[in-house]
């Protein structure tokens, strides 16, 4: 279902049960990770919500959710882009060299261990060239292309690739090789520095020692942890203890 506009996508989504998919191209109060804010210039862009009633997975594979819907949104913006590196900064960023294109936001709703529905909320930038709110590293398909996209196309195209990697959620192997295979800087040395997330979820400050470390990705648990080869061996993180330096 498509609507003019609304505050954010995922709270329509919340507040009507029949629907299951909307998108809108005007956002007034779009929601990021954490707290945070999304920018999106009204008309230019796809802002699309979903609802994945009863999608079978156990609250300690919750993370293979965010797999598939990555993967899904790699794989439309990588076709788009062809001749450009395309990856998903650990946990759900999609990036175009460093440089983000979208933002995904999975919220889970739980009961009797299992995940009863989820909600997954998406944010493509598409036909914005500027932004106003001094993110440190937004792009978009026109900006890349010097093309104008269709909106409905790429709509289109975002759902029915949604619903392809969704399938793999009964083949967990898979989709774990498949969204390592694709994360940002897998397998090569980086620098990270460690976060400390304050008690308000719209701010994340660096910790008392922000020096950066090096490290590579090693792997991804099946809760979502990043797991690091560091100097002092291996070590595992939650979501906002680090940060990448890019």
């Amino acid at each position: 279902m498509y609507i003019n506009q609304t505050d954010s996508t995922n709270s329509w989504l919340k507040q009507h049960s029949d629907c299951d998919v909307v998108w809108t191209t005007w956002q007034t109060a779009g929601r990021g990770q954490a707290g945070n804010s999304w920018e999106s210039e009204q008309g230019k862009n796809i802002l699309l919500s979903l609802r994945l009633r009863k999608p079978n997975v156990t609250v300690s594979s919750q993370f293979l959710i965010t797999m598939a819907i990555s993967l899904a949104v790699q794989d439309v913006v990588a076709k788009q882009l062809p001749d450009l590196s395309v990856t998903i900064k650990w946990p759900n960023d999609i990036y175009v060299g460093n440089d983000k294109i979208c933002g995904i936001l999975i919220e889970n709703t739980i009961a009797n261990g299992t995940i009863e529905e989820s909600i997954v909320g998406i944010g493509l930038n598409v036909n914005q060239t500027t932004w106003l709110c001094g993110a440190p590293n937004p792009v978009s398909l026109k900006q890349l292309t010097k093309q104008e996209y269709k909106l409905q196309s790429i709509c289109n195209k975002l759902c029915e690739s949604i619903h392809q990697y969704l399938l793999l959620l009964k083949n967990s192997d898979t989709l774990k090789q498949q969204y390592i295979a694709h994360l940002f800087h897998y397998g090569t040395k980086s620098l990270y520095v460690k976060r400390e997330v304050n008690l308000t979820p719209s701010r994340i400050v660096q910790g008392e020692t922000p020096n950066a470390f090096e490290a590579t990705i090693t792997d991804v648990t099946e809760q979502g942890e990043l797991v690091l080869t560091t100097a002092d061996g291996i070590q595992t993180f939650h979501f906002k203890q680090i940060q990448f330096v890019l």
